[in-house]
């Protein structure tokens, strides 16, 4: 099968290449001149400079494609709104305009549960078909839920699209990707408090979500849409199994999000005095409000997908994350 992926040198992109290289597949890989693409290059991957945001720089590695699909998007909360707009809006539209315009046969976008806003208010979990929860919390959240949007315009002109919809993917390798990041903070001392405690999130692990996107591809229908989502925990829930297992100190402090907000307006002030950012950004905070809870259970009824919960995939991730 011939693949064209962009995306392909980031977390998820470079384990699915990992996966689609042990199995003979034909890849195509856009990545951005400074990408690192030496993993791709080993792995007998083709490599397409270009970006997302340049329709003609994808068009020779995109035809004759079998699949486009489409990981890329901009998850830096330091880049200007409008990098993030041209990326998660604009090269969505690109990538699957361009596709539907070669005849590309499928197309799999790999969204975000961050496309919903947050699930319900009251902790219930949402599925593929709930409502968006407004006003959106992020910037990244406002563009992956446009970039998808604008994907499925593509889709009503006649592309055959499949969308995935991971929950916060973690686990070995790439040590500080993903929500890793999140995972050695605790570990090194670098959360001093659990701020939003009872808030839930879905964890998934790397491995499983590339499972579950190979069986959408090899099983799915045109036109499913599929949460991949894994195990619901609270802030504080989640803390205090990573620092069991760790053997770390869990952080000292438990403050609520509202307390938060009043003591980063205090250290923007004073953070601003001296040039450098706050540890966290009213963004991150907004964020924190949401319950981020997501039902997969569509996979594992429809594909027979099977993820592993925490208690199995947080102690290999961790190892690796002291191992430093």
């Amino acid at each position: 099968m011939r693949i064209f992926v962009t995306g392909a040198s980031g977390y998820l992109g470079s384990a699915l290449c990992r996966r689609w290289a042990a199995e003979r597949h034909e890849i195509t890989a856009l990545v951005r001149a400074i990408s690192r693409r030496k993993e791709l290059e080993s792995l007998g991957i083709r490599c397409c400079v270009g970006n997302v945001t340049d329709r003609v720089s994808m068009r020779e590695g995109m035809s004759g494609a079998d699949w486009v699909v489409h990981a890329a998007a901009e998850l830096d909360p330091r880049v200007p709104a409008a990098e993030v707009h041209r990326v998660n809006v604009d090269g969505s539209a690109n990538v699957a305009s361009l596709a539907f315009k070669l005849g590309v046969g499928r197309f799999l976008s790999i969204s975000s549960m961050a496309v919903f806003g947050g699930s319900p208010a009251d902790g219930s979990p949402g599925d593929e078909d709930s409502p968006v929860q407004m006003p959106f919390p992020s910037i990244y959240s406002a563009t992956k839920h446009a970039g998808q949007k604008a994907i499925e315009e593509v889709a009503d002109q006649g592309l055959k699209i499949d969308t995935v919809y991971p929950g916060l993917v973690y686990g070995p390798p790439a040590k500080r990707r993903g929500a890793n990041t999140l995972l050695y903070r605790m570990l090194s001392g670098r959360t001093p408090a659990i701020v939003g405690g009872n808030q839930i999130s879905r964890w998934v692990y790397i491995d499983d979500v590339v499972d579950g996107i190979l069986r959408v591809m090899d099983r799915a229908e045109p036109g499913g849409r599929f949460l991949l989502t894994g195990e619901a925990a609270t802030v504080d829930s989640l803390v205090s199994k990573v620092c069991s297992l760790a053997g770390v100190r869990p952080p000292r402090w438990r403050i609520s999000v509202n307390a938060a907000a009043v003591l980063l307006l205090v250290m923007r002030a004073y953070f601003g005095l001296s040039g450098r950012r706050p540890p966290f950004s009213r963004q991150q905070l907004a964020t924190l409000r949401r319950h981020w809870n997501f039902d997969d259970s569509r996979a594992r009824e429809e594909l027979g997908w099977r993820p592993r919960g925490l208690d199995e995939g947080l102690p290999p991730t961790l190892e690796e994350l002291q191992a430093g």
